[in-house]
């Protein structure tokens, strides 16, 4: 399973990137359909979420079974004014944050993803479940990007 999780984390990482690498100005910047998000404000999430996650994975190596805050990504758009952004900075830092936990879990020991926290909104967890979720979520996030480009 760590093989696998790990893996996950990584290739829907490169695939988002991918992606959004593809694309350009007008396509990232072009109006979504009402209460849709732009490419832009798809990037931008995924850039923000990204400093979330690695955090959360320090902390999960780094304490014994710490408290993993739950956070709303609703005021996220307006207070860190995600029109008025370079998309391509997101880029940026979903990339390199990616690169940096993914060098941290490609070396970890495997009974390390067994260590344990405890998410505010969903209860206990290990670090094998947020990196799976983290996986997950930017595929989501790809599909999303991908439709928004079209």
């Amino acid at each position: 399973m760590s093989e696998e999780v790990i893996k996950a984390y990584i290739e829907s990482g490169e695939k988002f990137v991918s992606v959004a690498q593809g694309a350009d100005n007008t396509a990232m910047n072009k109006k979504a359909p009402e209460g849709e998000w732009n490419g832009a404000f798809i990037v931008h999430h995924m850039g923000d979420f990204e400093l979330h996650f690695s955090h959360r994975v320090l902390r999960m190596l780094t304490e014994d079974n710490p408290e993993i805050v739950g956070y709303s990504e609703e005021p996220y758009p307006g207070n860190l004014n995600y029109a008025a952004r370079d998309w391509r900075l997101s880029l940026a830092t979903v990339s390199a944050a990616r690169s940096m936990t993914s060098d941290i879990l490609k070396k970890i020991d495997a009974s390390m993803l067994a260590r344990p926290g405890v998410h505010t909104e969903r209860g206990p967890i290990t670090l094998a479940d947020i990196i799976s979720s983290a996986a997950k979520h930017i595929a989501s996030h790809t599909e999303q990007l991908t439709s928004a480009l079209k």
